[in-house]
Protein backbone atom coordinates (compact mmCIF):
# COMPACT_ATOMS: atom_id res chain seq x y z
CA UNK A 1 0.00 0.00 0.00
CA UNK A 2 1.34 3.22 -1.16
CA UNK A 3 2.09 6.16 1.79
CA UNK A 4 2.39 9.81 1.18
CA UNK A 5 5.48 9.70 2.99
CA UNK A 6 8.22 7.15 3.33
CA UNK A 7 10.66 7.24 6.45
CA UNK A 8 14.69 7.19 5.78
CA UNK A 9 16.63 4.66 6.99
CA UNK A 10 18.01 6.80 9.39
CA UNK A 11 14.75 6.99 11.35
CA UNK A 12 13.78 4.43 14.16
CA UNK A 13 9.71 5.20 13.43
CA UNK A 14 6.89 1.77 13.52
CA UNK A 15 4.28 2.46 11.11
CA UNK A 16 0.91 2.98 12.66
CA UNK A 17 -1.44 0.17 13.31
CA UNK A 18 -4.49 -0.72 11.37
CA UNK A 19 -5.99 1.49 13.97
CA UNK A 20 -4.70 4.65 12.74
CA UNK A 21 -2.68 5.99 15.35
CA UNK A 22 -3.72 6.19 19.20
CA UNK A 23 -5.77 4.50 21.13
CA UNK A 24 -8.54 6.73 21.67
CA UNK A 25 -11.02 4.89 19.75
CA UNK A 26 -10.67 1.74 20.88
CA UNK A 27 -11.50 2.82 24.35
CA UNK A 28 -14.85 5.00 23.76
CA UNK A 29 -17.76 3.86 23.84
CA UNK A 30 -19.40 2.70 20.97
CA UNK A 31 -21.64 4.69 19.08
CA UNK A 32 -23.43 5.30 15.04
CA UNK A 33 -23.81 1.68 15.63
CA UNK A 34 -27.47 1.21 15.23
CA UNK A 35 -30.18 3.79 14.04
CA UNK A 36 -32.85 5.35 16.05
CA UNK A 37 -36.19 5.44 15.53
CA UNK A 38 -36.65 7.97 12.63
CA UNK A 39 -33.40 7.38 11.43
CA UNK A 40 -30.93 5.47 9.03
CA UNK A 41 -28.00 4.08 7.57
CA UNK A 42 -25.64 6.15 5.86
CA UNK A 43 -22.51 4.87 4.41
CA UNK A 44 -19.51 7.32 4.58
CA UNK A 45 -17.26 6.64 1.97
CA UNK A 46 -13.54 8.26 2.99
CA UNK A 47 -11.77 8.58 7.02
CA UNK A 48 -10.27 12.47 5.80
CA UNK A 49 -11.76 15.06 8.34
CA UNK A 50 -14.91 15.34 5.59
CA UNK A 51 -16.11 12.15 5.83
CA UNK A 52 -15.43 11.94 9.67
CA UNK A 53 -17.05 15.31 10.34
CA UNK A 54 -19.87 13.75 9.18
CA UNK A 55 -19.95 10.49 10.81
CA UNK A 56 -19.24 12.42 14.22
CA UNK A 57 -22.60 14.73 13.67
CA UNK A 58 -24.96 11.68 12.17
CA UNK A 59 -24.04 9.14 15.19
CA UNK A 60 -24.54 11.84 17.91
CA UNK A 61 -28.37 12.23 16.20
CA UNK A 62 -28.98 8.44 15.82
CA UNK A 63 -28.38 7.72 12.37
CA UNK A 64 -26.27 4.17 12.36
CA UNK A 65 -22.63 5.00 10.33
CA UNK A 66 -20.20 3.02 8.87
CA UNK A 67 -16.89 4.53 7.68
CA UNK A 68 -15.35 2.87 4.55
CA UNK A 69 -11.41 4.00 4.12
CA UNK A 70 -9.18 1.99 1.71
CA UNK A 71 -5.81 3.53 3.55
CA UNK A 72 -4.69 1.23 6.98
CA UNK A 73 -4.73 4.59 8.71
CA UNK A 74 -7.55 7.33 9.66
CA UNK A 75 -6.95 11.09 8.36
CA UNK A 76 -7.28 10.93 4.52
CA UNK A 77 -4.81 13.88 3.44
CA UNK A 78 -4.09 14.28 7.42
CA UNK A 79 -1.51 12.73 8.66
CA UNK A 80 1.15 12.76 11.49
CA UNK A 81 3.80 10.67 11.84
CA UNK A 82 4.58 10.38 15.56
CA UNK A 83 7.66 9.79 17.42
CA UNK A 84 10.13 10.10 14.09
CA UNK A 85 13.89 10.93 15.04
CA UNK A 86 12.44 10.82 18.82
CA UNK A 87 10.19 12.72 19.91
CA UNK A 88 9.17 14.44 17.34
CA UNK A 89 5.85 14.36 15.58
CA UNK A 90 5.44 15.77 12.10
CA UNK A 91 2.57 16.53 9.68
CA UNK A 92 3.55 15.02 6.34
CA UNK A 93 0.19 16.73 5.22
CA UNK A 94 -2.08 19.36 5.91
CA UNK A 95 -0.55 20.63 8.98
CA UNK A 96 -1.92 24.70 9.80
CA UNK A 97 -4.57 25.84 11.63
CA UNK A 98 -5.00 29.35 9.75
CA UNK A 99 -6.81 32.02 12.01
CA UNK A 100 -8.36 30.72 14.87
CA UNK A 101 -10.81 32.86 15.95
CA UNK A 102 -14.33 31.80 15.17
CA UNK A 103 -12.37 29.37 12.96
CA UNK A 104 -14.73 26.28 13.42
CA UNK A 105 -11.58 23.76 13.87
CA UNK A 106 -10.47 25.83 16.94
CA UNK A 107 -13.98 24.30 18.25
CA UNK A 108 -13.10 21.00 17.54
CA UNK A 109 -9.18 21.95 19.00
CA UNK A 110 -10.71 23.22 22.34
CA UNK A 111 -13.69 19.98 22.21
CA UNK A 112 -10.64 17.61 21.46
CA UNK A 113 -8.29 19.41 24.48
CA UNK A 114 -5.48 19.58 21.51
CA UNK A 115 -2.49 21.51 22.21
CA UNK A 116 -1.76 24.04 19.67
CA UNK A 117 1.41 26.49 18.88
CA UNK A 118 1.43 29.53 17.53
CA UNK A 119 2.95 29.96 14.10
CA UNK A 120 2.36 33.08 12.42
CA UNK A 121 6.25 33.15 10.54
CA UNK A 122 6.58 36.67 12.20
CA UNK A 123 10.17 36.43 11.83
CA UNK A 124 12.26 36.09 8.33
CA UNK A 125 15.39 36.36 7.14
CA UNK A 126 16.01 36.14 3.48
CA UNK A 127 18.57 35.62 0.89
CA UNK A 128 19.45 36.16 -2.45
CA UNK A 129 20.43 34.26 -5.33
CA UNK A 130 23.79 34.37 -4.56
CA UNK A 131 23.02 33.03 -0.22
CA UNK A 132 23.75 36.54 0.35
CA UNK A 133 21.80 37.75 3.75
CA UNK A 134 19.25 40.54 2.74
CA UNK A 135 18.88 43.78 4.65
CA UNK A 136 16.04 43.49 7.24
CA UNK A 137 14.49 46.07 5.54
CA UNK A 138 15.00 45.30 1.96
CA UNK A 139 12.89 42.04 2.70
CA UNK A 140 10.45 44.29 4.65
CA UNK A 141 10.26 46.66 1.34
CA UNK A 142 9.59 43.33 -1.10
CA UNK A 143 6.92 42.31 0.82
CA UNK A 144 5.05 45.67 1.24
CA UNK A 145 5.54 45.18 -3.17
CA UNK A 146 4.02 42.06 -2.81
CA UNK A 147 1.35 43.01 -0.69
CA UNK A 148 0.92 46.54 -3.44
CA UNK A 149 0.45 43.94 -6.10
CA UNK A 150 -2.11 42.10 -4.38
CA UNK A 151 -4.52 45.54 -3.96
CA UNK A 152 -4.11 45.53 -7.59
CA UNK A 153 -4.78 42.19 -8.56
CA UNK A 154 -8.16 42.51 -5.91
CA UNK A 155 -9.28 45.82 -8.17
CA UNK A 156 -8.23 44.54 -11.45
CA UNK A 157 -10.15 40.96 -10.67
CA UNK A 158 -13.25 42.74 -10.83
CA UNK A 159 -15.31 41.90 -14.09
CA UNK A 160 -12.41 39.39 -14.94
CA UNK A 161 -13.90 36.38 -16.77
CA UNK A 162 -12.89 32.54 -16.25
CA UNK A 163 -10.65 32.11 -19.25
CA UNK A 164 -7.94 35.01 -17.57
CA UNK A 165 -5.13 33.31 -15.54
CA UNK A 166 -3.90 34.64 -12.57
CA UNK A 167 -0.28 34.93 -14.56
CA UNK A 168 -1.89 37.74 -16.57
CA UNK A 169 -3.59 39.18 -12.66
CA UNK A 170 0.48 39.26 -11.69
CA UNK A 171 1.47 40.55 -14.94
CA UNK A 172 -1.06 43.45 -14.81
CA UNK A 173 -0.38 44.24 -11.21
CA UNK A 174 3.25 44.79 -11.94
CA UNK A 175 2.64 47.27 -15.02
CA UNK A 176 0.15 49.39 -12.70
CA UNK A 177 2.39 48.91 -9.71
CA UNK A 178 5.32 50.56 -11.56
CA UNK A 179 8.30 49.27 -9.26
CA UNK A 180 11.65 49.69 -10.62
CA UNK A 181 13.50 46.97 -12.10
CA UNK A 182 14.99 45.32 -9.13
CA UNK A 183 12.43 45.19 -6.97
CA UNK A 184 9.89 44.21 -9.63
CA UNK A 185 11.77 41.07 -9.96
CA UNK A 186 11.79 40.29 -6.42
CA UNK A 187 7.91 41.04 -6.03
CA UNK A 188 7.29 39.22 -9.15
CA UNK A 189 9.14 36.17 -7.87
CA UNK A 190 7.91 36.58 -4.35
CA UNK A 191 4.43 36.65 -5.73
CA UNK A 192 4.89 33.19 -8.06
CA UNK A 193 6.40 31.82 -4.88
CA UNK A 194 3.42 32.03 -2.59
CA UNK A 195 1.17 31.54 -5.25
CA UNK A 196 2.60 28.37 -5.99
CA UNK A 197 2.65 27.39 -2.21
CA UNK A 198 -0.80 28.46 -1.73
CA UNK A 199 -2.74 26.59 -5.02
CA UNK A 200 -0.37 23.92 -5.74
CA UNK A 201 0.01 25.05 -9.18
CA UNK A 202 1.54 27.83 -11.46
CA UNK A 203 -0.13 31.31 -11.52
CA UNK A 204 -0.83 30.68 -15.48
CA UNK A 205 -3.16 27.35 -14.39
CA UNK A 206 -4.95 29.28 -11.71
CA UNK A 207 -8.25 31.57 -12.74
CA UNK A 208 -7.86 35.18 -11.60
CA UNK A 209 -10.99 34.96 -9.86
CA UNK A 210 -9.62 33.60 -7.24
CA UNK A 211 -7.67 36.52 -5.46
CA UNK A 212 -8.96 37.54 -2.28
CA UNK A 213 -12.21 34.94 -3.04
CA UNK A 214 -11.51 32.75 -0.16
CA UNK A 215 -12.88 33.69 3.52
CA UNK A 216 -9.93 34.00 5.84
CA UNK A 217 -10.17 33.79 10.34
CA UNK A 218 -8.61 36.12 12.14
CA UNK A 219 -5.96 35.39 15.01
CA UNK A 220 -3.50 33.44 15.36
CA UNK A 221 -2.14 30.69 12.92
CA UNK A 222 -1.24 27.69 14.72
CA UNK A 223 0.23 24.44 14.55
CA UNK A 224 0.12 20.92 16.47
CA UNK A 225 3.17 19.74 18.11
CA UNK A 226 1.72 16.41 18.73
CA UNK A 227 0.13 16.20 14.79
CA UNK A 228 -2.66 17.54 13.33
CA UNK A 229 -4.22 13.42 13.35
CA UNK A 230 -5.68 14.16 16.74
CA UNK A 231 -8.26 16.09 15.51
CA UNK A 232 -9.52 13.20 13.03
CA UNK A 233 -8.72 10.31 16.16
CA UNK A 234 -10.93 12.32 18.10
CA UNK A 235 -13.82 12.53 15.38
CA UNK A 236 -13.31 8.92 14.94
CA UNK A 237 -13.80 7.54 18.67
CA UNK A 238 -16.09 5.11 19.00
CA UNK A 239 -17.42 4.78 15.12
CA UNK A 240 -17.34 1.40 13.06
CA UNK A 241 -14.34 2.02 10.64
CA UNK A 242 -13.54 -0.45 8.36
CA UNK A 243 -10.08 0.69 6.95
CA UNK A 244 -8.34 -1.21 4.01
CA UNK A 245 -11.67 -0.86 2.32
CA UNK A 246 -11.13 0.38 -1.17
CA UNK A 247 -14.23 1.60 -2.78
CA UNK A 248 -14.73 0.32 -6.09
CA UNK A 249 -18.18 1.28 -6.88
CA UNK A 250 -20.98 3.70 -5.70
CA UNK A 251 -24.71 2.50 -6.81
CA UNK A 252 -27.91 2.94 -5.73
CA UNK A 253 -31.74 2.74 -6.45
CA UNK A 254 -34.98 2.96 -5.11
CA UNK A 255 -34.31 0.20 -2.66
CA UNK A 256 -31.04 2.31 -1.06
CA UNK A 257 -27.09 2.01 -1.95
CA UNK A 258 -24.59 -0.12 -2.67
CA UNK A 259 -20.74 0.43 -1.95
CA UNK A 260 -18.37 -2.56 -3.67
CA UNK A 261 -15.21 -2.53 -1.70
CA UNK A 262 -12.08 -4.12 -2.05
CA UNK A 263 -10.61 -5.76 1.48
CA UNK A 264 -7.98 -7.85 2.35
CA UNK A 265 -9.97 -10.79 2.51
CA UNK A 266 -11.68 -9.77 -1.15
CA UNK A 267 -14.46 -7.49 -2.67
CA UNK A 268 -17.56 -6.97 -0.06
CA UNK A 269 -20.65 -4.85 -0.59
CA UNK A 270 -21.64 -2.43 1.76
CA UNK A 271 -25.29 -1.90 2.00
CA UNK A 272 -27.33 1.07 3.19
CA UNK A 273 -30.24 4.01 2.65
CA UNK A 274 -27.82 6.71 1.81
CA UNK A 275 -24.10 7.27 1.17
CA UNK A 276 -21.57 10.35 1.57
CA UNK A 277 -19.15 10.64 -0.43
CA UNK A 278 -16.08 12.52 0.19
CA UNK A 279 -13.26 10.88 -1.81
CA UNK A 280 -10.27 13.67 -3.06
CA UNK A 281 -10.77 15.60 -6.60
CA UNK A 282 -8.00 13.52 -8.13
CA UNK A 283 -9.16 10.13 -7.23
CA UNK A 284 -12.42 11.53 -8.39
CA UNK A 285 -10.09 12.45 -11.70
CA UNK A 286 -8.71 9.50 -11.83
CA UNK A 287 -11.66 7.65 -12.46
CA UNK A 288 -10.44 5.25 -9.94
CA UNK A 289 -14.50 4.34 -8.61
CA UNK A 290 -17.39 3.51 -10.50
CA UNK A 291 -20.85 5.32 -10.20
CA UNK A 292 -23.99 3.51 -11.14
CA UNK A 293 -26.25 5.34 -12.41
CA UNK A 294 -23.27 7.34 -13.95
CA UNK A 295 -22.74 10.56 -12.61
CA UNK A 296 -24.28 13.65 -14.49
CA UNK A 297 -22.50 15.56 -16.89
CA UNK A 298 -22.38 19.20 -14.89
CA UNK A 299 -20.76 16.66 -12.63
CA UNK A 300 -18.48 15.06 -14.83
CA UNK A 301 -17.46 18.34 -16.20
CA UNK A 302 -16.93 20.08 -13.05
CA UNK A 303 -14.50 17.61 -11.91
CA UNK A 304 -12.42 17.81 -15.26
CA UNK A 305 -12.79 21.50 -14.90
CA UNK A 306 -11.52 22.33 -11.38
CA UNK A 307 -7.70 21.99 -10.79
CA UNK A 308 -6.01 19.49 -8.30
CA UNK A 309 -2.78 21.23 -6.94
CA UNK A 310 0.47 19.19 -6.46
CA UNK A 311 2.20 20.34 -3.32
CA UNK A 312 5.27 17.88 -1.66
CA UNK A 313 6.92 18.44 1.51
CA UNK A 314 10.35 17.73 3.00
CA UNK A 315 11.49 17.29 6.20
CA UNK A 316 15.26 17.04 7.15
CA UNK A 317 16.45 16.39 10.89
CA UNK A 318 19.84 17.91 11.97
CA UNK A 319 21.76 17.42 14.67
CA UNK A 320 21.74 20.85 15.89
CA UNK A 321 19.82 24.15 14.41
CA UNK A 322 22.69 25.89 12.66
CA UNK A 323 20.08 28.20 10.66
CA UNK A 324 19.50 30.62 13.80
CA UNK A 325 16.53 31.73 15.51
CA UNK A 326 14.06 32.85 12.39
CA UNK A 327 10.90 30.95 11.81
CA UNK A 328 10.94 31.04 7.95
CA UNK A 329 13.93 31.82 5.70
CA UNK A 330 13.07 32.81 2.37
CA UNK A 331 15.70 31.65 -0.62
CA UNK A 332 15.52 33.42 -3.78
CA UNK A 333 16.48 33.24 -6.97
CA UNK A 334 16.32 28.87 -6.60
CA UNK A 335 16.09 26.23 -9.40
CA UNK A 336 12.84 26.43 -10.76
CA UNK A 337 11.61 27.89 -7.27
CA UNK A 338 12.37 25.00 -5.36
CA UNK A 339 13.05 25.70 -1.66
CA UNK A 340 11.90 28.67 -1.79
CA UNK A 341 10.79 28.41 1.94
CA UNK A 342 12.10 26.72 4.80
CA UNK A 343 10.31 26.61 8.23
CA UNK A 344 12.31 26.07 11.29
CA UNK A 345 10.76 23.50 13.69
CA UNK A 346 12.88 23.58 16.78
CA UNK A 347 10.19 25.88 18.58
CA UNK A 348 6.84 23.99 17.76
CA UNK A 349 8.34 20.69 17.35
CA UNK A 350 11.26 20.48 19.69
CA UNK A 351 13.65 19.26 17.40
CA UNK A 352 16.12 20.94 15.08
CA UNK A 353 14.02 20.08 12.08
CA UNK A 354 13.82 21.99 8.43
CA UNK A 355 10.41 21.50 6.34
CA UNK A 356 9.80 22.99 2.95
CA UNK A 357 6.82 22.81 0.58
CA UNK A 358 7.02 22.89 -3.13
CA UNK A 359 3.88 23.26 -5.55
CA UNK A 360 3.12 23.43 -8.49
CA UNK A 361 5.96 23.70 -11.40
CA UNK A 362 8.82 23.11 -8.48
CA UNK A 363 6.99 20.06 -7.09
CA UNK A 364 6.76 18.68 -10.67
CA UNK A 365 10.69 19.43 -11.37
CA UNK A 366 11.63 17.14 -8.48
CA UNK A 367 9.01 14.68 -9.15
CA UNK A 368 10.83 12.48 -11.17
CA UNK A 369 13.94 12.41 -8.51
CA UNK A 370 13.98 9.77 -5.94
CA UNK A 371 14.01 10.67 -2.38
CA UNK A 372 18.26 10.44 -2.11
CA UNK A 373 18.31 12.78 -5.08
CA UNK A 374 15.46 15.77 -3.32
CA UNK A 375 17.20 15.63 -0.47
CA UNK A 376 20.75 16.45 -2.60
CA UNK A 377 18.90 19.23 -4.17
CA UNK A 378 17.86 20.11 -1.42
CA UNK A 379 20.72 20.49 0.41
CA UNK A 380 22.77 22.11 -2.67
CA UNK A 381 20.13 25.18 -2.01
CA UNK A 382 20.70 25.16 2.16
CA UNK A 383 24.54 25.43 1.55
CA UNK A 384 24.19 27.95 -0.85
CA UNK A 385 22.85 30.20 2.22
CA UNK A 386 24.73 27.97 5.14
CA UNK A 387 28.02 27.25 3.28
CA UNK A 388 29.00 24.49 6.13
CA UNK A 389 25.34 23.15 6.95
CA UNK A 390 26.00 19.42 8.18
CA UNK A 391 24.11 16.09 6.28
CA UNK A 392 20.75 15.64 7.64
CA UNK A 393 20.40 12.64 9.79
CA UNK A 394 17.37 11.66 8.72
CA UNK A 395 14.41 12.82 5.80
CA UNK A 396 10.82 12.56 5.05
CA UNK A 397 9.48 13.31 1.62
CA UNK A 398 5.71 13.37 0.60
CA UNK A 399 4.53 11.72 -2.38
CA UNK A 400 0.56 12.45 -2.12
CA UNK A 401 0.55 12.94 -6.33
CA UNK A 402 1.27 9.53 -6.70
CA UNK A 403 -0.48 8.03 -3.35
CA UNK A 404 -3.54 6.53 -4.88
CA UNK A 405 -6.00 7.45 -2.11
CA UNK A 406 -5.40 11.23 -2.76
CA UNK A 407 -3.74 11.89 -6.55
CA UNK A 408 -2.49 15.29 -5.39
CA UNK A 409 -2.41 17.72 -2.51
CA UNK A 410 -5.63 19.83 -2.54
CA UNK A 411 -8.25 21.46 -5.51
CA UNK A 412 -7.81 24.86 -6.95
CA UNK A 413 -9.92 26.97 -9.24
CA UNK A 414 -8.11 26.35 -12.71
CA UNK A 415 -8.68 28.91 -15.73
CA UNK A 416 -12.41 28.04 -16.94
CA UNK A 417 -13.77 26.74 -13.87
CA UNK A 418 -15.97 29.13 -11.42
CA UNK A 419 -17.62 28.51 -7.90
CA UNK A 420 -20.58 26.85 -9.75
CA UNK A 421 -18.57 24.02 -10.19
CA UNK A 422 -17.92 23.46 -6.57
CA UNK A 423 -21.64 23.56 -6.01
CA UNK A 424 -22.44 21.14 -9.18
CA UNK A 425 -19.95 18.66 -7.69
CA UNK A 426 -21.33 18.95 -3.76
CA UNK A 427 -24.82 18.95 -5.04
CA UNK A 428 -26.67 15.62 -3.74
CA UNK A 429 -28.17 12.83 -6.09
CA UNK A 430 -31.64 12.58 -4.51
CA UNK A 431 -32.18 11.76 -1.48
CA UNK A 432 -29.54 8.73 -1.88
CA UNK A 433 -26.38 9.69 -2.72
CA UNK A 434 -24.36 12.97 -0.80
CA UNK A 435 -20.94 14.45 -1.52
CA UNK A 436 -18.46 16.31 0.62
CA UNK A 437 -14.83 17.24 0.85
CA UNK A 438 -12.79 20.77 0.54
CA UNK A 439 -13.64 20.36 -3.07
CA UNK A 440 -16.81 20.96 -2.98
CA UNK A 441 -16.41 24.10 -0.60
CA UNK A 442 -16.39 27.84 -2.28
CA UNK A 443 -15.14 30.28 0.31
CA UNK A 444 -12.83 27.35 2.17
CA UNK A 445 -11.23 25.37 -0.47
CA UNK A 446 -8.14 23.81 -0.08
CA UNK A 447 -8.25 23.83 3.84
CA UNK A 448 -8.91 21.82 6.85
CA UNK A 449 -11.71 23.80 7.87
CA UNK A 450 -13.38 23.93 4.42
CA UNK A 451 -12.93 19.96 4.62
CA UNK A 452 -14.90 19.96 8.65
CA UNK A 453 -17.31 22.38 7.12
CA UNK A 454 -18.07 20.35 3.99
CA UNK A 455 -18.86 17.23 5.99
CA UNK A 456 -20.75 18.76 8.30
CA UNK A 457 -22.96 20.43 5.65
CA UNK A 458 -23.23 16.89 4.00
CA UNK A 459 -24.24 15.58 7.66
CA UNK A 460 -27.11 18.81 7.96
CA UNK A 461 -28.19 17.23 4.88
CA UNK A 462 -28.78 13.90 5.72
CA UNK A 463 -30.16 14.50 8.56
CA UNK A 464 -33.40 16.85 7.45
CA UNK A 465 -34.55 14.14 5.56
Amino acid sequence: MTDPGDLSEESSAEGEGPSGGGGEEHAARPRGREAEPGRGHTIVVGAGMAGLAAADRLADEGERVTVVEGRDRLGGRIHSIREWEGSATVDAGASWMRGEENNPLARLVREADIRTAVFNRSTETAYDPKGRRLLFDRHRRNMEDVHLLNEHMYWDKVGAGPQESLEEGIKQALYDANLVRARARDANEIAHRMVEADHGADAEEIAFSTVAALHEFSGDDVVFPEGMSQLTDHLARGLDVRLEHVALEVSHDDGGVRVRVDTPRGEDVVTGDRVLVTLPLGVLKAGQVDFDPPLSDDKVQAVQRLGNGRLEKLFLRFDEVFWGDAEVLVHLGTEEGTWFHWYSGQRVLGAPILVSRNGGNAARFLADMDDADVVEHAMASLRGMFRKAPDPVGHLVTHWTDDPFSRGAFSFTAVGSSDDDRVALGAPIGEKVFFGGEATEIEHTATVHGALLSGRRAADDILGL
